[in-house]
This record gives C-alpha cells, sequence and structure tokens, in this order.
C-alpha cells in the first residue's frame, strides 16, 4: 500500500525475513508498468520471487534490484533487451563463479574459478567495445551530416540575402 503523500509503505517480509514487493511497487521504484515488468518476466529477464494470492507477483529485493539494472541499462546507456540479456547473464555467471570461488578453499579450483570469471568478463567487455564503436560511427555519421547542412542553409542564406541597391 502507499500511505499519505506518496511514499510506498515498508517492503514485506516473507518466512525467510528477505522483503518482499509488490509488482506495483517495482513498478514505482524502477519508472515502470507492471505490464513492462511482465513483459521482462515473458522474455526471462526478471523473474518474481513468488505469486500470492493467487497471480499477485512478489519480488524479492535482488529481484526488485535486477529490474532497477534493467532500468538502468535501458536508460543510460540506451541498451536493447537483447543487449541487456546478454549483460545479465554475464552477471549472473559472474555471481554464480564468486558464490562458488568463496566455498572452495582448494586454490587450483578457486583458480579455474577466476579465469572462467575473466573469461566471461572480457567477452562482455568485448561486446560493450563493438557497440560503442557502433555508437562512434553513427555519432560521426551525424555530425558530418550536421556540418553538411550547416554549410548548404549558409549558402541559401547568402542567396537570400537582399543585394544592395545601385545608387542613382
Amino acid at each position: 500500500m502507499t500511505r499519505r503523500g506518496g511514499t510506498p509503505d515498508p517492503p514485506q517480509t516473507n518466512g525467510d525475513d528477505e522483503h518482499t514487493l509488490r509488482i506495483g511497487e517495482v513498478a514505482k521504484l524502477c519508472g515502470v508498468t507492471t505490464r513492462t515488468l511482465r513483459y521482462w518476466e515473458e522474455i526471462g529477464l526478471l523473474e518474481p520471487s513468488s505469486q500470492r494470492h493467487g497471480s499477485e507477483r512478489v519480488y524479492s529485493g535482488s529481484q526488485a534490484e535486477r529490474a532497477k539494472r534493467i532500468r538502468e541499462l535501458q536508460e543510460l546507456v540506451g541498451f536493447s533487451l537483447a543487449e541487456i540479456r546478454v549483460v545479465l547473464e554475464t552477471e549472473d555467471v559472474l555471481d554464480k563463479l564468486r558464490s562458488a570461488y568463496k566455498a572452495n578453499a582448494r586454490a587450483e579450483l578457486r583458480r579455474g574459478l577466476l579465469a572462467n570469471a575473466i573469461e566471461a568478463n572480457d567477452k562482455l567487455v568485448a561486446r560493450l567495445d563493438d557497440i560503442i564503436l557502433g555508437v562512434t560511427a553513427f555519432r560521426e555519421e551525424r555530425v558530418a551530416k550536421a556540418a553538411r547542412l550547416r554549410i548548404r542553409a549558409a549558402e541559401l542564406d547568402g542567396e537570400l540575402a537582399p543585394s544592395p541597391r545601385k545608387r542613382k
């Protein structure tokens, strides 16, 4: 629910003392609609922690953070949902490797996990570099186009300027 003044009630807790948020609360937190969250769920970017009271979706704090991350990648970086999927999948792999690394005391296994994490991260960085190159090339095209348009506008301004009349 929402308190007076539009601030949301504190998050609910489930039996494991983890905070949960209803779909509307997560939508408001991310600045999207509940339909958007359902779409992200349909395409596999986001998964509610559970459903209660029939079909009401409930999200854990980590899932709410994931939703915020998706929105951040859309708004700030301009990524498509396909690009966001790659980023999230890589981050998921890194999280799993981090957990396995912390749980395993054997140095050779930890070293192997680090190698896998480095490889996954390097692939993501390479993908980001490709995206940056594409955006940079597109920007350069637009800057060149703007320069040509300005030159043509200046030429037309010269043609439109009244010519000085000769005095008799």
